[in-house]
């Protein structure tokens, strides 16, 4: 995962890519995926959840993601990507 702070139309936005991998030996469903910002006490500033752009990932196989985020909270510190559990 990578994530940097990029500047449009006058405007902050954080750009965070990655990739999702299916290591296992059976096709496996894509679940959404949870972005989380805390500060530096580990507090939640922020959270989203993005579709990552496939549905499924057969054996092996791989996929890229990208999801942004205007104005992001100031403050920031970390960034943790995770899958969505049920509900969230």
């Amino acid at each position: 995962q990578k994530s940097a702070l990029q500047a449009e139309d006058g405007q902050q936005v954080l750009a965070i890519t990655g990739r999702i991998v299916n290591r296992s030996n059976h096709e496996l469903t894509v679940p959404l995926v949870r972005v989380s910002l805390y500060d530096m006490d580990r507090h939640e500033l922020y959270h989203w959840t993005f579709v990552p752009g496939v549905s499924t990932l057969k054996p092996g196989q791989a996929s890229k993601f990208r999801t942004r985020l205007s104005s992001p909270p100031s403050g920031t510190h970390d960034i943790e990507l995770r899958f969505a559990k049920t509900g969230e």
